[in-house]
């Protein structure tokens, strides 16, 4: 069912603008305006001695108040030994950024060939630009994360763990439960039900959980969901992941297979289990006696990162009784008390302007839950925060920017002010691309075209015939995590930073953590350059509020 892939037109010069990049949405002053090529070195000396109490004592502040840098490599480890629980860092997850020469793009974990994206026209110039988005991403934590949704989480959390290994660690990926649409070769097209990796360079643990609807309890199945196309949740399989034992030492790389598992239960689909070799990492969470490695429990999970499964939801059911809903079930089943919510992106289920609308109300919504969240009185269990990682605007950013570079005629917004630039003009987001035949909704022209490959190319009709296709989305639902996953996995990083890292969850300071989360969302998700000093230096980059 896979549209073949056209090759990239050759010697793509261009005429392409380095004019200025806008971040997102600051408030006041009309916010942050870099220059492609600016390089960014404000070292406020008060700001950095604020910081000296603790064992950072060659911290850089940026020109943000909350990013900062650590230049001599106290805030972070190599080490995947698993985190003592007794103990707090100060910095409990950090990041470092490197040029794909040195660290490859976050590729090797994602499992449907499908949504790849190793072959395909290069990004336009305004966008290729190692600051941009030709840079890769590493990350240190203790912290244990919980990815819950549907295949684009299932991407993104693939790209994270990507980030989370070192190498010689690709043993402590681990599939709990998986399924395949055909036959299974190098494992391609497998599509995981819930995975994870353990221990993670900084000793947490990173997972993954396909649920494909917002949990609810009148929702919940009570012994057996098919993760292939089922919309309810097994609460038994989220406690698994939860409570998940694994070695350490990790299995050697290159030990994991997969064993075919049938069941009547599932409807015509086949799950299939990954083993290792050399010890039960298997559904099983492993058995002590076939190996003379330690076992750790993964103990509950800080922090779950949610994406709404619209495509799997309709519109109307996406409310925000049934968000709070999943919030709270997150607490409830897997120890959550740090909640990330992504706001939705463009996808080839918006059909119509008044879907698109009903996109930007959802995350509209999103927003105002997390700025209306009531943390639990002290003493008591619950979400203590609900932050908002500012995916759509992120992507809706890229696709402006693809949109003029393939001929729309179009007036690029200015994305520093919060006004309602997403729906100004948009219409050209829903033009039609017709060469891929497999799919139920043809996907935006702007989302995977690079270039049509016949010329004159003209964006006056609603649909397009064949173009080459882009780096940016393979098929109109799915993202490159090759071009898109390094800031991803940094924005993640950045944005538990402003509730982690001062050695303990932060529990009252509101309006430091709301200021911090904006500057994360503002630097890494838009096409703000980042500063060209912190990749390929070892210089790690961290958050606090």
């Amino acid at each position: 069912g896979e549209s073949r892939i056209p090759a990239p037109l050759p010697n793509d010069t261009g005429n392409h603008s380095t004019a200025n990049i806008y971040s997102p949405s600051l408030m006041g002053g009309g916010g942050i305006e870099r220059n492609i090529n600016r390089r960014i070195n404000d070292t406020r000396t008060n700001e950095a001695e604020s910081y000296n109490e603790t064992t950072h004592h060659n911290l850089i502040v940026s020109s943000q108040h909350y990013i900062l840098t650590d230049t001599k490599g106290s805030s972070w480890t190599e080490s995947h030994s698993p985190r003592n629980q007794t103990t707090n860092q100060p910095i409990r997850i950090s990041f470092r950024l490197h040029d794909p020469n040195d660290v490859p793009y976050p590729s090797k974990f994602l499992s449907v060939h499908g949504y790849t994206c190793h072959v395909g026209s290069s990004l336009p110039a305004c966008m290729s630009g190692r600051t941009v988005l030709n840079f890769t991403t590493t990350l240190s934590t203790d912290l244990n994360i919980l990815f819950i949704g549907d295949s684009i989480s299932q991407q993104f959390a693939q790209g994270f763990y990507a980030s989370v290994l070192g190498e010689g660690n690709i043993g402590s990926h681990a599939i709990p439960r998986s399924f395949i649409n055909g036959q299974v070769f190098h494992n391609s097209g497998l599509h995981v039900c819930s995975s994870l990796v353990a221990p993670t360079r900084g000793g947490g643990v990173s997972a993954y959980w396909r649920v494909l609807a917002l949990m609810s309890n009148r929702t919940e199945a009570p012994f057996y969901v098919n993760c292939k196309r089922e919309k309810g949740w097994l609460g038994q399989e989220g406690r698994k992941l939860a409570n998940y034992r694994y070695p350490y030492p990790p299995p050697r790389d290159g030990a994991n297979d997969l064993v075919r598992v049938n069941t009547s239960k599932n409807n015509g689909a086949t799950t299939w289990y990954r083993t290792s070799q050399t010890s039960q990492v298997n559904v099983n969470a492993g058995n002590e006696s076939e190996s003379q490695q330690q076992f750790y429990r993964a103990g509950g999970f800080d922090c779950c990162v949610l994406r709404v499964p619209h495509g799997w939801m309709e519109l109307r059911e996406i409310t925000r009784e049934r968000i709070v809903e999943e919030i709270q079930l997150c607490n409830q089943v897997v120890g959550a008390r740090t909640i990330l919510i992504s706001t939705l992106p463009l996808n080839n289920n918006v059909i119509s302007p008044s879907d698109w609308e009903g996109i930007i109300k959802i995350n509209e919504l999103i927003r105002d839950i997390a700025r209306g969240w009531k943390p639990p009185l002290p003493g008591k269990d619950g979400v203590q925060w609900v932050l908002v990682q500012e995916f759509g605007n992120f992507t809706n950013q890229i696709l402006w920017r693809n949109a003029q570079h393939i001929g729309y005629n179009i007036t690029m917004p200015d994305f520093t002010k919060n006004d309602g630039w997403e729906n100004q003009g948009a219409e050209f987001l829903l033009h039609r691309y017709q060469g891929i035949k497999s799919m139920r909704h043809a996907p935006s022209i702007p989302m995977v075209c690079a270039y049509p490959i016949e010329q004159p190319f003209s964006t006056k009709n609603e649909t397009a015939g064949p173009c080459f296709f882009n780096k940016i989305s393979r098929d109109g639902m799915h993202w490159c995590i090759e071009t898109l996953g390094a800031r991803y996995s940094a924005s993640i990083a950045c944005l538990l930073g402003c509730v982690y890292n001062n050695g303990k969850e932060q529990q009252n300071n509101g309006i430091e953590v709301r200021k911090c989360e904006r500057e994360c969302n503002d630097q890494f998700m838009s096409l703000v350059p980042v500063d060209e000093g912190w990749i390929g230096t070892n210089t790690t980059i961290f958050s606090k509020s």
